[in-house]
């Protein structure tokens, strides 16, 4: 007989709604609808969102069977990141074809983005007196795409890795509230990115994002952000959508900058013979 797989920390809180007290069927529902962010917020961080006290949220993490509410943080923390996990990959023959499913599901969810989002962030980025592009990890690779995209017509433009920039912070102090920085991040989210993020947010400077559908720490930092589906039909999420709005979003910019800067780029080029053709 096999034995039921342990409860995790999602089950456990479901399983005592209907006989919670008040006050506990509070903390227990705000720990379910985010238990996304859990990883990233501390105790003191939800009792002033439900208004109750620190020590409460470390009784409830107790009554629910973890030693307080760390213990139950580093659970989530875990638990989320198995189902992050890789996948095995399905059959070859069915592969091919559930990729280029997947990929058109997910550009076409991405006509429901309001208009105004892309313009708010468009709008910012041709604004600025200078533009920082943020990533860490495999989001570094978005960053530096966008650099190439942004950088051919609008000037000041500069894509950082955020693993270096929290070994060279001094870099920060380049950045004002004149300025913005167009942060990537997709699930699992790097610490170090929060990081850079909330030290520029501190410093005035205007947050952009582009993520996914998940719940990313930075949402509460960015002052425009638009979520992306990555849905993904075997081993590592689609990146598609994050390239096909960021080609969307330098459009968008160049239109806002009334093409001068680009016609003054394309002239450069041709006077220093760039390309062949």
């Amino acid at each position: 007989m096999t034995s039921a797989p342990p409860a995790t920390a999602a089950d456990l809180l479901r399983a005592g709604l209907d006989s919670f007290g008040p006050r506990d069927r509070q903390i227990a529902r705000h720990f379910i609808d985010h238990l996304e962010e859990l990883p990233f917020l501390s105790a003191g961080e939800i009792a002033e969102a439900l208004g109750v006290s620190g020590a409460a949220i470390t009784r409830f993490s107790q009554r629910v069977g973890f030693e307080g509410y760390p213990h139950l943080q580093r659970s989530v923390r875990q638990e989320l990141r198995a189902t992050l996990g890789l996948k095995q990959p399905g059959r070859q023959d069915a592969v091919v074809a559930r990729y280029w499913a997947s990929e058109r599901a997910n550009l076409d969810s991405m006509e429901a983005i309001p208009e105004d989002q892309l313009l708010a962030i468009a709008h910012a980025i041709a604004a600025a007196r200078q533009v920082w592009l943020l990533g860490a990890r495999s989001s570094h690779g978005l960053a530096l795409t966008a650099e190439y995209m942004l950088s051919s017509f609008r000037p000041r433009v500069q894509a950082y890795s955020a693993d270096l920039l929290c070994s060279r912070p001094e870099h920060l102090l380049e950045m004002t509230e004149e300025d913005a920085v167009l942060v990537y991040t997709v699930r699992r989210y790097s610490r170090a990115t929060t990081r850079v993020t909330t030290a520029l947010r501190e410093r005035g400077v205007q947050v952009l994002l582009i993520t996914d559908q998940g719940a990313s720490p930075l949402g509460r930092l960015a002052h425009h952000s638009i979520r992306l589906p990555t849905q993904g039909s075997e081993v590592i999420a689609s990146l598609a959508p994050f390239l096909s709005i960021t080609s969307l979003i330098a459009s968008l910019v160049a239109r806002a900058m009334g093409g001068g800067q680009l016609e003054a780029a394309e002239r450069l080029k041709a006077e220093f013979g760039v390309y062949e053709y």
